[in-house]
């Protein structure tokens, strides 16, 4: 194939020539010794040099899928009106003219070309090249070939040279070729090489569509809602499989989960706290009205802390809204940071519903006698939490703060967990 042009194969030029060299300065030599004709061979060795360099060297672009994928979908009507299957049947036109007019049995030339021009796709389909096989090219080189032997078979007729003294055997040696020729490369194909399927027709494809619809208009209301007025979408990422969103503005990025519409975390990308006359109630008012929009099931029983850094007119308030039940901490988390100026500069959430726990048993005085065994010593805070923990699921467990770093104990059981068998 020609993916259009020099610029999509880096050196072509410079491997063109020595393949020229390597075929025409040999066929020039036969030719000679021969006492044939010398030019018609040395053109047919300069254009099968091209057909190498433009088909099999290594390109900058990339195969249709991952491995051995071929693009065997019907050839019609692209193969009329695409620019590159028009430049493969260019491409096969020469070397095959001059093939007819070197040889004089046209049906064995064209079943060697068009076998030929089979075999280069199944090179591309398995070579790691960034060339890309289709059936498409396939039809185009064998229709470059079949222009390319029937011209040279016109011509040698015009100019009186003898075409084949013997049809049949030429008839026969060129079905031979173009039947096993055929079956083999089919057999190839079915078994080494993947149909590659557009991605429209793929198994999922509409049902996938339909399932991430509404996904760019919701997480576009929710960046214009969190970044302002004039809050432009550069680009919208939907993971289909695990429905996280994602949005970049030219503001800052946002992301949340879809089709549970839970946004996850916003940012903007200038960071810096611009000034402002906002003291902390009113901020406060701002974070109340942002999570009762988009937060309403995390915020309903949640207790609200606030950190205020800074102060006076470039102060920012950090606003932590967390759940009790029982005096142990729910997994929800939900932070909201609010600029003196009214600005909400980023917030994170975890909407995760309450789990069901078993009773917890170990009191905190306990738990920090367990910490202090562990580790050997006295723990500086502790707090009870939801977590999970890998293989036994949601648990009640102690967060115990030691200058070695947190120490994790079983509400239930008193036993240390270990930070790795913990699920973020």
């Amino acid at each position: 194939m020609i993916d259009a042009s020099v610029q999509a194969i880096p050196g072509l030029l410079v491997w063109f020539l020595p393949i020229a060299l390597c075929l025409a300065v040999p066929s020039a030599l036969i030719a000679r010794a021969r006492r044939k004709p010398v030019t018609v061979r040395v053109l047919l060795a300069v254009c099968s040099a091209g057909i190498l360099a433009v088909t099999l060297l290594p390109a900058d672009g990339g195969p249709v899928g991952d491995g051995a994928v071929c693009d065997l979908s019907s050839p019609f009507p692209q193969m009329l009106t695409s620019s590159s299957a028009l430049l493969n049947v260019a491409l096969f036109v020469p070397a095959s003219f001059f093939a007819a007019l070197v040889f004089p049995r046209p049906l064995t030339v064209l079943a060697v070309t068009s076998v030929g021009s089979g075999l280069i796709e199944l090179f591309q389909a398995e070579g790691a090249m960034g060339r890309s096989c289709s059936a498409t090219d396939i039809v185009a080189n064998t229709t470059g070939s079949l222009i390319g032997v029937a011209a040279g078979t016109v011509w040698c007729r015009r100019t009186g040279r003898r075409v084949t003294g013997r049809a049949k055997r030429d008839a026969l040696w060129g079905a031979t070729l173009a039947v096993t020729g055929s079956a083999a490369l089919a057999a190839t194909f079915h078994s080494s090489v993947t149909p590659y399927i557009p991605l429209t027709e793929r198994p999922g494809f509409a049902a996938d569509q339909r399932a991430i619809e509404g996904a760019d208009t919701w997480i576009t209301e929710a960046a214009a809602y969190v970044f302002g007025k004039g809050t432009r979408i550069e680009q919208t990422i939907v993971a289909k499989h695990s429905g996280l969103v994602t949005a970049k503005t030219n503001r800052g990025e946002i992301t949340g989960w879809w089709p549970e519409r839970k946004l996850e975390e916003a940012a903007f990308t200038d960071n810096r706290a611009e000034p402002g006359s906002l003291n902390q109630a009113q901020a406060e008012e701002i974070s109340t009205r942002f999570v009762r929009r988009w937060f309403p099931a995390e915020a309903l029983g949640a207790e609200r802390t606030v950190h205020v850094s800074g102060s006076g007119n470039s102060a920012v308030y950090m606003f932590a809204y967390r759940r009790y039940k029982k005096g142990l901490m729910m997994p929800m988390r939900l932070n909201v940071t609010v600029t003196s100026s009214g600005r909400i500069m980023n917030f994170t959430a975890r909407a995760l519903t309450d789990p069901e726990l078993p009773e917890s048993t170990v009191s905190k005085d306990e738990a920090a006698r367990l910490a202090r065994t562990y580790t050997g010593r006295t723990a500086q805070g502790a707090v009870l939490l939801a977590q999970k923990v890998k293989g036994q699921g949601w648990r009640p467990v102690w967060m115990m703060g030691a200058e070695s770093g947190d120490v994790f104990v079983d509400a239930v059981t008193g036993l240390r967990i270990p930070q790795g068998a913990l699920v973020r």
